[in-house]
């Protein structure tokens, strides 16, 4: 192992049939965008980015999280509606939505806390659960892609029973980021 690794923690997503509808739609929407579309193989709700992690952070990081793990049940999470993030006013990412979880926003802050006893800065952005869809690079028409996704139906897409968490280690390669599991820590 080099001296770091990126590592995030995360809840994995196997995608339904109307999920990979959706995905398809959208490819369909914006042939002509310069939108990195997510390998569904890689679909995760990430609960917390961590970063740079090294071998000694790494072994406390699972020590903690397992503790915290260790008494918590399954729950179900809900993909229901779409949206997108901007910057600048410019789209650059495009997601599911999730109907809060009560069990999702205990975790993570349980999460945050043992991840900053490690050593690790405080998250300073809000937690916004979603499942990314693509990354934008740019659009054609920003207009349209706005009214596009603004006038989607809140549609339920997939519930998702969670049964476990998972600590990944990101790679980041020319053909896109792979996302191998460190440890995997399952719920009751």
């Amino acid at each position: 192992m080099r001296d770091h690794i990126r590592t995030f923690i995360a809840i994995k997503i196997a995608p339904n049939k109307e999920v990979l509808k959706l995905l398809q739609h959208f490819k369909n929407l914006f042939p002509n965008d310069r939108i990195n579309w997510v390998d569904t193989e890689n679909f995760h709700l990430t609960l917390r980015f961590i970063g740079n992690t090294t071998r000694e952070q790494l072994y406390e990081l699972v020590d903690r999280i397992e503790d915290i793990f260790s008494d918590k049940s399954k729950f179900e999470i809900t993909l229901k509606g779409t949206g997108y993030f901007k910057s600048k006013n410019q789209p650059r990412v495009l997601f599911l939505k999730l109907n809060d979880s009560e069990d999702l926003l205990q975790l993570v802050p349980e999460i945050e806390e043992q991840v900053v006893a490690c050593g690790f800065d405080g998250e300073q952005k809000t937690f916004r659960p979603h499942l990314t869809l693509g990354r934008i690079k740019s659009v054609e028409n920003r207009n349209r892609f706005f009214s596009i996704l603004d006038e989607m139906p809140a549609v339920e897409y997939q519930k998702v029973e969670v049964k476990e968490i998972i600590l990944f280690q990101s790679i980041l390669k020319q053909t896109g980021p792979e996302y191998r599991p460190i440890k995997t820590f399952p719920l009751k």
